[in-house]
């Protein structure tokens, strides 16, 4: 037991000793988050209510902006793809969205998700297809929410060191400017 903390303690304080440009080693930066969400394959959902509507989407470009407001929240960019049926109308067109959430931990898995999030603000093409899409953006806010409550935005890699001490130790997650900061345990 002392050899394993002795271990972990010596690999700390070498990481925080040469992590100079980084405010705390226990942290993933704004850049980090963005590098993984650029190789992140495309993710697709759906959903509709029989009869009245259904909607597929792709949701691609994903970025990030940690920390802007000081409220503890993420700012999220993507575009979706969208092909919509209502009634007998088939629609296809772009959304751009802004929306912010709230990042949580998960430490069995070493991944962070969303939770909660609310659209900032969106516009979509063609223009008759914006009229459209009006009364079912709060399902397409819900189908988000569900689906990015499980899909993670950000995965530490087992492979570094860094990574691993933080999937070991880390308990909870702060946001901060540019970056989220991981609470530790005790070591």
């Amino acid at each position: 037991m002392f050899r394993q903390f002795a271990f972990y303690a010596t690999l700390f304080l070498s990481i925080f000793a040469t992590t100079q440009a980084q405010a705390n080693p226990f942290s993933v930066s704004e850049e980090e988050i963005n590098a993984y969400l650029a190789k992140k394959n495309d993710v697709q959902d759906k959903f509709g209510l029989p009869g009245l509507f259904s909607m597929n989407y792709t949701l691609q470009d994903l970025t990030a902006k940690i920390g802007e407001n000081n409220s503890g929240r993420v700012e999220i960019n993507g575009t979706f793809d969208t092909n919509i049926q209502i009634q007998q109308k088939k629609l296809a067109g772009k959304l751009t969205v802004a929306f912010d959430t709230i990042p949580y931990y998960n430490p069995e898995k070493g991944e962070v998700y969303l939770r909660d999030l609310r659209i900032l603000r969106w516009s979509g093409s063609p223009e008759h297809y914006v009229a459209q899409l009006q009364s079912i953006m709060p399902f397409l806010s819900q189908s988000i929410s569900g689906l990015l409550s499980n899909v993670p935005i950000y995965r530490l890699d087992d492979s570094k060191v860094r990574d691993a001490l933080i999937k070991k130790f880390a308990k909870g997650i702060v946001v901060e400017q540019g970056r989220l900061s991981l609470e530790v345990g005790s070591l």
